[in-house]
């Protein structure tokens, strides 16, 4: 059975006509089911935990990476399987996990290959892509066995677990969300607060890990999650191996 969350942004008139050409292909693909759009007002976590009970195996997310990481986070505490129909801008992880847009995304579906993942958990929080910190302002204790502290003002830090889009050249050899291991990417200063830059990994560093402890040079300062939670330093990250049933493409990039 199938559960299709929507996000609230598709509430404007201009996504109907798309909606309706999605909602058709899964029916003709005989794989409908239930749609509940999001909304601040419903409890999206009490919405999951209902519908699995009743018997929901697969959650599909019908937007973009805000709406995915969102449920990903709670579906990680039940047992399900999730699926991605992106639709409008900022959707990078789709093409990470090889989902086209809007119907297209349909018959990936379907076809129904399933991997079997790793997220990453901040305190009680779980991540799928990563965690966005100022390098500047952070310790970070890995694997009780070596400190990270980056070598220049301003560096910004980005805990990985899935590839970065502007990571070329070596960096392909990393960022693997098979692998039992979560990444740390140092970049240099620059222009705005944890932009990427585009380039080779050779003005970068990536240290793989399976635990660390982000602590603070001074007062606490905050460490974004993928889903725009804002968590506290001290904070203990950590891999969760293998916890993420996703449906993902042929054309993934891992």
């Amino acid at each position: 059975m199938y559960l299709y969350l929507y996000d609230s942004f598709l509430n404007k008139k201009k996504y109907n006509t798309v909606l309706a050409r999605i909602e058709t292909r899964l029916t003709d693909l005989g794989i409908g089911g239930k749609i509940f759009r999001l909304s601040p007002l419903r409890n999206v976590e009490e919405l999951v935990a209902d519908e699995i009970r009743g018997g929901t195996k697969t959650i599909v997310v019908v937007g973009n990476d805000k709406t995915l990481n969102q449920i990903v986070n709670i579906s990680a505490r039940h047992d399900c399987t999730i699926g991605l129909i992106p639709i409008g801008p900022d959707n990078t992880i789709a093409r990470i996990i090889g989902i086209p847009e809007s119907e297209a995304a349909c018959n990936v579906l379907a076809a129904r290959m399933v991997k079997k993942i790793d997220l990453g958990k901040i305190n009680n929080v779980y991540f799928l892509s990563g965690l966005q910190l100022d390098g500047s302002a952070v310790t970070l204790h890995c694997e009780n066995q070596y400190v990270i502290t980056p070598p220049r003002p301003k560096s910004a830090i980005t805990i990985c677990n899935l590839r970065p889009l502007s990571i070329t050249g070596l960096g392909i050899a990393y960022f693997n969300p098979e692998d039992g291991l979560l990444e740390v990417l140092v970049q240099p200063p620059a222009s705005g607060l944890f932009k990427m830059r585009k380039g080779s990994i050779a003005s970068q560093s990536v240290i793989p890990f399976k635990k660390l402890l982000i602590t603070s040079r001074g007062s606490s300062t905050s460490v974004l999650t993928d889903g725009q939670q804002i968590i506290k330093t001290p904070a203990s990250v950590e891999v969760a191996p293998r916890k993420l049933r996703l449906i993902v493409g042929k054309e993934r990039r891992f």
